[in-house]
């Protein structure tokens, strides 16, 4: 299914949180990976994690957020 892309006019967060499972080291690099939930309407929710160099989960965030599009600043004229 092709994905369209839609300019937006607003966007902001709504809420978001973020759990620390274990302390990380500030010396090694850290993966973050993220990936949507759902989007329905104007929001969205997304998830991510934190994982260290050997693959341990470090951190879990959530994130919902409002997102507006753009709309044509005058009709379509025929």
């Amino acid at each position: 299914m092709a994905r369209r892309r839609v300019a937006m006019a607003f966007a902001a967060s709504i809420d978001h949180a973020l759990w620390f499972h274990r302390l990380p080291r500030v010396d090694e690099w850290v993966l973050f990976t993220a990936s949507p939930v759902a989007n329905i309407g104007t929001r969205g929710l997304a998830r991510g994690s934190f994982h260290d160099q050997s693959g341990v989960l470090i951190a879990s965030v959530a994130q919902e957020g409002l997102l507006r599009p753009l709309r044509d600043a005058a009709p379509a004229r025929r």
